[in-house]
């Protein structure tokens, strides 16, 4: 088996070779780049643009295919694995590389591997019934014209492919046969996974308003396909009509299916040659057509490319695209298989490519227009210092966040994380190296008030909370304000510099596991109401020690600590501040 697949490979190559040179030798290199220099650029953008639309109608007929299977999948993602699709039917010695790998990908976040191949098949096969009902009516039609002996037998072996196909595929009774004969071992195993593969495909069977939506746009694509390549045609100002397109398009189409070239490489281009001579027409039209058709498949597969590579098919085991979701730590869990709860670590751990890992960090969900928005400022806005970094500021940060209010003041070195969650008042002033991260789901986010006041060093931290900042308040610096619910503040508050608020702890009952990983609780939140002053009452500066404000119980030490100090306190609400020691009761807190 292993030296029957290179001879089978090596003779494709040959194959292409000795198509592409056949045309070549035929075709006059005069006319040829004559047709080329004469492009309308009208029509080239059209073909150019229609590329797209069909990539759209296959993908749109394979979400309705999935979604009559019970999976739930993004159009916007179908159409990119599509891309994908392309690129490796373009880097594969097969046609059908790239719908292995997309179904491959498709059952891998999904976990429903037999549907998702199933869903593949099912989607090419309905195109394929469609085209070649189309290619035998278009030979036949044409048979005056068209008729050769090579072409006759092209079209010969792709309606026997098709037949066969019914049969292996959806004969029940013929794979049934096969697993009675097939002794054990290895062919049973795949039979076994044939029949698994069928009853995925057959289970479809009951949705017929699926498989007539399937086979409406099947049709609906090679009507496109059509006016892609009457379109392309008039770019090179070839005089070919909308009915010799009808009819050369689908011959065209099932000749590059069959599996005798790497690609189709130097198939399509004789394909589109010969039936572009015979149709009346000069074959120098039908080399540039099949040239400007293998420049779009190109790009298209060097985009999916692109997308497989940088960007990245994420492969989570994400039931409906969705994240995976978040647990807590149970009893049966042991140190070394516990997940982390929240925070970076859960993210990196996550099985995606390098840049969904940072765009998670940064901006949430990767989006391509919000990442460069947000690198950009990063890059060119946010370390300038003086007027000139102001100014860009001002003017760039707008489109970034999700409100910011006149005369707001940002100054150098500021972190943004998620920014599109970030609301910021009126003449509010942002000092320097202060952090703003509004991480975890859409309804999480920092708001911001008028003229509120953040402190150099300061930072702000949501993991799916929120933080809102009430009017003329004031953040010293290096102060922290992070929480998993809710912080929020009224107006005329007051924080003292290096004060910190969490709206929830660490648990720590259990010794076998590491605090960092037993996750969080929180009874509610922080609310500090108006006209608030908090801040530590230590001072008189020296080596001062504070002792544990709580011992490993959580029950006060006597005489330990120095409070906060409330001042015209009308009403609040506020969580706990202390240090949980976990080794010895000498613990000191600096």
């Amino acid at each position: 088996m292993s030296a029957k697949k290179p001879l089978s490979v090596l003779l494709r190559w040959l194959i292409s070779i000795a198509l592409i040179a056949w045309v070549l030798y035929k075709v006059d290199p005069g006319k040829l780049w004559q047709t080329l220099k004469q492009v309308d650029w009208f029509y080239f953008s059209l073909s150019i643009a229609l590329t797209p639309v069909l990539i759209w109608l296959s993908s749109w007929k394979w979400q309705v295919i999935l979604r009559a299977q019970g999976i739930t999948a993004s159009g916007w993602r179908l159409f990119w694995l599509y891309m994908v699709g392309y690129f490796f039917n373009t880097v594969l010695p097969t046609n059908v590389g790239g719908d292995v790998v997309r179904a491959w990908a498709l059952g891998k976040s999904t976990g429903e591997n037999a549907k998702a191949y199933a869903s593949v098949f099912i989607e090419r096969f309905t195109g394929l019934t469609a085209l070649i009902l189309l290619a035998v009516a278009a030979f036949l039609a044409a048979l005056g014209k068209l008729w050769d002996p090579w072409l006759a037998l092209a079209m010969g072996v792709a309606v026997a492919g098709y037949l066969a196909l019914l049969v292996v595929v959806l004969n029940e009774r013929y794979l049934a046969w096969l697993e009675r004969k097939a002794p054990a071992g290895i062919l049973h195993k795949i039979i076994l996974k044939l029949k698994k593969f069928q009853e995925a495909i057959l289970s479809i069977r009951s949705e017929r308003g699926a498989l007539l939506f399937a086979m409406a746009n099947s049709f609906l694509f090679y009507l496109a396909a059509v006016v892609n390549v009457w379109v392309s045609a008039l770019a090179f100002r070839s005089p070919l009509s909308f009915i010799d397109a009808l009819i050369i398009t689908p011959i065209v189409m099932v000749i590059m299916m069959l599996p005798i070239s790497i690609g189709g490489i130097g198939l399509a281009e004789w394909a589109y040659f010969f039936t572009f001579d015979r149709m009346g027409l000069t074959g120098a039209v039908g080399l540039s057509v099949a040239l400007l058709m293998r420049v779009k498949a190109l790009a298209t597969g060097i985009l999916g490319g692109i997308y497989y590579s940088t960007l990245g098919i994420r492969i989570d085991q994400e039931v409906k695209m969705g994240r995976e979701p978040e647990r807590e730590i149970g009893a049966g869990d042991v140190a070394g298989e516990v997940r982390y709860y929240s925070g970076f670590e859960d993210v990196m751990r996550r099985r995606k490519s390098p840049l969904h890992k940072y765009a998670d960090i940064v901006i949430g969900p990767l989006r391509l227009w919000r990442l460069f928005k947000y690198e950009f400022i990063t890059l060119f806005c946010m370390p300038l210092p003086g007027m000139i970094g102001y100014g860009l500021r001002q003017i760039f940060l707008p489109a970034v966040l999700r409100k910011q209010g006149k005369g707001a003041v940002w100054s150098r070195n500021v972190t943004l994380r998620h920014p599109h969650k970030i609301a910021v008042g009126k003449r509010c002033v942002i000092e320097e190296y202060c952090s703003l991260s509004a991480q975890g789901d859409e309804q999480s986010g920092i708001t911001l008030g008028e003229e509120v006041l953040l402190g150099r060093g300061t930072v702000l931290g949501t993991r799916n909370g929120t933080i809102e900042i009430g009017d003329y308040s004031n953040i010293g610096a290096n102060c922290r304000l992070g929480t998993t619910t809710r912080i929020r503040f009224g107006r005329h508050v007051l924080l003292a510099a290096n004060c910190y608020i969490g709206g929830a702890q660490h648990k720590f009952d259990r010794l076998d596991v590491p605090i960092m990983r037993q996750g969080y609780e929180s009874k509610g939140g922080v609310v500090i109401e108006d006209d608030c002053w908090l801040g530590d009452r230590g001072g008189g500066g020296g080596d001062q020690r504070y002792p544990a404000l709580f011992d490993r119980s959580g029950h006060p030490r006597q005489g330990g600590g120095k409070p906060i100090l409330l001042r015209h306190p009308q009403s609040y609400l506020i969580s706990t501040i202390f240090l949980v020691c976990r080794t010895s009761p000498a613990c000191r807190m600096p």
